[in-house]
This record gives structure tokens, C-alpha cells and sequence, in this order.
């Protein structure tokens, strides 16, 4: 009688594997191995830029010059050139995919290491029980 308390403890503390429980839920749903995709999306703001020119001749003329973002105003006058030139601020939007695995599979132990781990465990369940018995019921 003494000999079936560790076998019963033993049996009653073991349980399926998280392995087990995977395999359960792969056999319900097989598209959870399937990738998912993580799509991250980066914002780059670039901030606006001015610069102003001088330079000196002697007529009077004004030139403007527009192209996507950037405006170029040359005014003339007399003996005195000025350029002002703006370039408007920019959003520059990266999109990156990246596929990541929603489920890792491990491969299941052989059935020696299964071995090894429960006679692992029921040797120190039996070590453990004779140690309670030694020290608690023989008192």
C-alpha cells in the first residue's frame, strides 16, 4: 500500500503537454500555422527651408519660379538682387511588411526521452515520500 501513494501522486500531478494541446488545436483550425503579416508604417516629416540671396546689378526685374514644392522668387531692382527660395515641408511614408509565423511548431520528444522525464520524476516523487515518511509520520 505504502509503494501505490507515490505511483498515484505521480499520475495525479502529471498532465498533457502544451505539445499535446497543439497538436489538438492544429487537427480544429490547420490555418493558425499559416504567416501573418505585420505591416509597420514609418512617418518622416521633413521641416520646411528658406534662404534668402542678394545680389547687386542695375535694371529692375522679378522673376518667380515654382516647381513641385519649391518657389523661387528673383526680384531685381536698380543695382540690388534679391532670391528667396522656399522649399515646403515634405511627408515621406515608409510601409514595411514583415511576415512573422503565428504558431512555431516544435518537433514532439522519442519516446526514450519521455522515459527519461517520467522516471526522472517518479524517482524524485519516491525521494520526496520517503523523506515526508522519515520526518512527518514517524514522529
Amino acid at each position: 500500500m505504502k509503494w501505490y501513494i507515490p505511483i498515484i501522486i505521480s499520475v495525479i500531478l502529471s498532465s498533457c503537454s502544451a505539445q499535446w494541446h497543439l497538436k489538438k488545436a492544429i487537427k480544429k483550425d490547420p490555418a493558425i500555422l499559416q504567416k501573418d503579416t505585420i505591416v509597420a508604417i514609418d512617418t518622416i516629416v521633413t521641416p520646411p527651408v528658406a534662404l534668402t540671396d542678394t545680389v547687386v546689378l542695375k535694371e529692375r526685374d522679378t522673376i518667380v519660379v515654382e516647381q513641385e514644392r519649391l518657389k523661387v522668387k528673383i526680384s531685381r531692382s536698380f543695382d540690388t538682387i534679391r532670391v528667396d527660395a522656399t522649399c515646403e515641408s515634405d511627408t515621406i511614408i515608409s510601409i514595411v511588411e514583415v511576415p512573422v509565423d503565428k504558431v512555431i511548431y516544435k518537433e514532439r520528444e522519442t519516446p526514450m526521452q519521455k522515459l527519461q522525464k517520467f522516471a526522472l520524476f517518479f524517482l524524485g516523487a519516491v525521494v520526496l515520500w520517503k523523506v515526508i515518511e522519515e520526518r512527518v509520520i514517524k514522529r
